[in-house]
């Protein structure tokens, strides 16, 4: 057994070491979740896992940090499938929980449910969205708003429910005939819900106050069965989506001020879906000055590059390659304040010892810099594909989640990079 300590990044003696957080009592961890902060620098951690000896065996665990540092485990989540669940945190401490039930047999089970609670790790009693559900995309913004899109398994619709504030859920409404989607929620309250269609997306937009809008249809990409798609809503108004699947071909879809969509194949290739089960493999993000990005792995048969482009009105303009490594492949991306983002990925080593090791990695960019790239799993320790990365908005850091083997299970740890100048 590795002790956390072990997890301390073996940084270049030029660049400021990032700095170890052990997360207590958290074996057993198969994929971690969500890494988000409030406004009030407390940050939440999510993961499902599994865990001979554990009652339940299989769970949904939660880590919760201090602002000022050091991380608590609080009651794992209880009554839902850990694997569906998503944590929305947003303004005055509070989160948002979405999964589906958990347990099998019986009525009401496989029910979408959701809780609301705070940023914790505490939620409150399940409230019911729908039935028999095979799966679900959510987002919320920073006031509470929300919006929850689902497939059934006894009707081919996409179906929604959304909510303004910290109210209820408004009834469902049937938007399309799709068995995967994404969606996406600015602070204005602007939704847009995205599918999958053959071999073009189609999408239905919605402003606040207003009705969905018609079904627009665009792009003609390569034919794909196990297309996934990203969406995020920039401040300009300007729409984001992405496109692709593990090993295959990838891109983006820009809506302009006008309401015309244009799609950019980024790479014939790209790296296995960043986010586990649940996403595309290309992140659209927004920093904090509202510029838009997309990150990717460029799969090569030599070495991989994790890739950030900035997207404009018309597609992408400029690549920065982070890093090229053999192996390499892109994890989690997070934009922090004064412009700043964080990218993490997981590479194999080139080490004649451990020519398998895979180790976790971070590129830091303050604005008006280049990345500074560091590798935060030392020597001795497996690292595992999947950390997650958010920025603590009081201090600036940035805060990295790291799925460590210990034993024969996983386990997760943290790294802290310095405060912002």
């Amino acid at each position: 057994m590795l002790a956390l300590a072990a997890l301390a990044p073996a940084a270049p003696a030029a660049a400021e070491p990032w700095l170890v957080e052990s997360i207590g009592a958290s074996e057993g961890v198969h994929e971690l979740h969500d890494l988000s902060f409030d406004a009030q620098g407390r940050g939440l951690l999510s993961w499902d896992a599994a865990l001979l000896g554990h009652a339940p065996q299989v769970f949904g665990g939660l880590a919760a940090r201090d602002p000022a540092g050091g991380w608590l485990r609080p009651p794992d989540l209880a009554g839902v499938d850990p694997a569906s669940a998503q944590i929305h945190l947003y303004s005055q401490q509070r989160a948002l929980l979405v999964a589906r039930e958990g347990g099998t047999g019986g009525p009401g089970k496989r029910r979408l449910v959701v809780a609301d609670g705070l940023s914790d790790g505490g939620f409150g009693a399940l409230t019911g969205l729908a039935t028999f559900t095979s799966a679900s995309w959510s987002a919320a913004n920073s006031a509470g708003d929300a919006i929850v899109a689902w497939t059934s398994e006894r009707t081919p619709f996409l179906t929604v429910r959304e909510r303004t504030g910290t109210g209820a859920f408004a009834p469902r409404r049937d938007l399309a005939i799709a068995r995967s989607a994404a969606v996406a929620i600015d602070e204005q309250g602007n939704r847009l819900l995205a599918w999958p269609e053959g071999r073009r997306i189609a999408v239905r937009v919605r402003r606040p106050g207003a009705a969905w809008g018609r079904t627009v249809r665009f792009g003609r990409l390569p034919a794909d069965r196990d297309r996934r798609l990203s969406a995020v809503i920039a401040p300009d108004g300007r729409m984001i989506l992405t496109w692709g699947r593990d090993r295959g071909p990838c891109g983006i879809a820009v809506r302009d001020a006008r309401g015309a969509w244009r799609t950019q194949r980024l790479e014939t290739r790209c790296g296995a879906a960043a986010v586990g089960a649940r996403g595309a493999p290309v992140l659209p993000f927004v920093d904090s000055t509202g510029a838009t990005y997309v990150a990717w792995t460029h799969a090569t048969r030599r070495a991989n590059s994790v890739t950030l482009a900035r997207v404009g009105q018309r597609g992408t303009r400029g690549r920065s390659v982070v890093s090229r490594q053999r192996g390499a492949l892109l994890d989690d991306v997070a934009a922090g304040p004064d412009g700043a983002i964080a990218v993490t990925w997981a590479a194999v080593l080139s080490v004649a010892k451990a020519p398998l090791q895979t180790a976790t990695y971070a590129g830091l960019r303050r604005a008006g810099a280049t990345f500074d790239v560091q590798r935060l799993s030392p020597p001795g320790v497996l690292a595992a594909r999947g950390s997650r990365v958010a920025f603590q908005p009081l201090t600036g850091q940035a805060v990295v989640a790291i799925p460590y083997g210990i034993g024969r299970t996983l386990a997760v740890g943290a790294a802290v990079s310095a405060r912002a100048p």
